[in-house]
């Protein structure tokens, strides 16, 4: 949020990944979402189970009609930059907002040249000037190096279910 000063952060917890399997139940993900967001401009979501939406660009467009003043910044983890160019209408979601892709584990320089980064070479912006992603007419994003946490969300699960 401060890399970004973003003043909230909508944490939607997705009803599924048609590119993945075994993404764990619904509730789980997102009574573990709620465990872990612990901010108080941070709220976790079940907009997109609630509206009956699978596909992000409809649940983006959705909250962007919900809340049409607000300037909206998607968050992705570079693990999904790798196959995102295989997502529905990805090239429409780069233009619909800004989007800050967040370094995730065990993802290497291959997300940086992936098919949505090389499309979209000409609107990446410096890690350095993040904080003007906000106020950046789509498309526009930026690659955000981080302290990196090795344990997925899927071991993380896995490790409750053993437990």
């Amino acid at each position: 949020m401060k890399r970004l000063q973003l003043d909230w952060v909508w944490w939607i917890v997705a009803r599924g990944n048609p590119l993945k399997t075994g993404h764990g139940d619904f509730g789980e993900r997102f009574w573990s979402a709620m465990a872990v967001a612990d901010h108080p401009r941070m709220r976790v979501t079940d907009i997109e189970s609630r509206l009956g939406l699978t596909y992000t660009y409809r649940t983006l467009s959705a909250i962007t009609h919900i809340a049409p003043d607000a300037d909206f910044v998607w968050l992705m983890g570079a693990d999904n930059m790798v196959n995102f160019h295989m997502w529905s209408e990805w090239q429409e979601i780069a233009r619909m907002m800004p989007i800050a892709i967040v370094a995730r584990p065990g993802v290497g320089p291959g997300a940086r040249n992936s098919p949505f980064a090389r499309r979209f070479a000409h609107s990446r912006i410096p890690e350095a000037e993040a904080t003007i992603l906000p106020g950046l007419a789509p498309p526009a994003w930026v690659y955000l190096t981080a302290p990196l946490d090795p344990i997925s969300s899927t071991a993380i699960r896995q490790m409750k279910a053993a437990s």
